[in-house]
């Protein structure tokens, strides 16, 4: 593959999201998509650029950045701790992984209402709920590559005559660094999808407040400007993260977008 095919590739993912919101200004200016609660593209790019000119959208975004991004370095290091845990001890891999499976399958969403009456509607709340659900990808992955360093590596320590501790730092957490930032990039996404949907749910602030103040004061052109907004968010995270994955670990799978083939 040469070095312009992957930004083809890249200039090529943009043509659907172009086409459909050119035919979505086209079916809506036409009567075509005469729905009420949909504007043009045109008026949402409008409210989109009056949230920024207001410091509107500067405000709700670095709430909404702040709790992920520290609920992300939580999750992170608890992730990879407990992950080097689980895969370095059997004993407790066999008596604890079978809670580990029960306990992420629980979705955040369902744990709102619960923290909310606890711990009440706070930022930290937000931030614990962002935690819960984004630790599991860091722990699993982690676990998963402890388990997968090659027996050669070992034999490489026996052979050095490494201790535990240098065997640990030397020779494992290196071959689990892929895996780890795998779980990494899956984290911070989860992070964010949980802190604007507890946003929504429980406290008036950040892009998830904002969002729903638009749709209860009906103005439907600020809450679609903010759903894009969200949108664009999680896109440049994604991207942010896998590039920053790639300069790490250059040639390293979890560097790499998802591709067709």
């Amino acid at each position: 593959m040469t070095a312009a095919e992957p930004r083809l590739h890249r200039g090529r993912g943009w043509i659907a999201p172009v086409v459909a919101v050119v035919v979505w200004q086209v079916l809506v200016e036409t009567g075509v998509l005469a729905f009420r609660f949909l504007p043009a593209p045109a008026r949402v790019a409008r409210a989109v650029l009056e949230t920024v000119v207001s410091g509107d959208l500067a405000a709700d975004l670095l709430h909404t950045a702040a709790i992920t991004v520290l609920a992300s370095l939580i999750a992170l290091a608890l992730g990879g701790v407990l992950g080097l845990g689980f895969g370095l001890l059997p004993h407790l891999r066999r008596n604890a992984m079978a809670s580990v499976d029960v306990l992420r399958t629980i979705p955040a969403v369902a744990l709102m209402p619960v923290a909310l009456l606890v711990f009440g509607p706070s930022p930290g709340t937000e931030l614990m709920l962002a935690v819960w659900a984004a630790q599991w990808p860091v722990l699993v992955g982690t676990a998963a590559g402890v388990r997968n360093v090659p027996d050669r590596l070992y034999d490489v320590a026996a052979m050095l005559r490494l201790s535990r501790t240098a065997t640990i730092r030397k020779i494992v957490v290196p071959a689990v660094a892929p895996s780890w930032l795998a779980g990494a990039r899956l984290a911070t996404i989860v992070a964010l999808h949980v802190t604007v949907t507890a946003e929504m749910v429980m406290a008036p602030a950040g892009l998830g407040g904002a969002l729903v103040q638009a749709m209860q004061a009906l103005n439907v052109e600020r809450m679609w400007a903010y759903a894009v907004v969200c949108g664009v968010v999680g896109a440049a995270a994604s991207a942010g993260l896998r590039r920053l994955v790639a300069v790490a670990l250059p040639g390293s799978p979890a560097g790499r977008p998802v591709s067709a083939t």
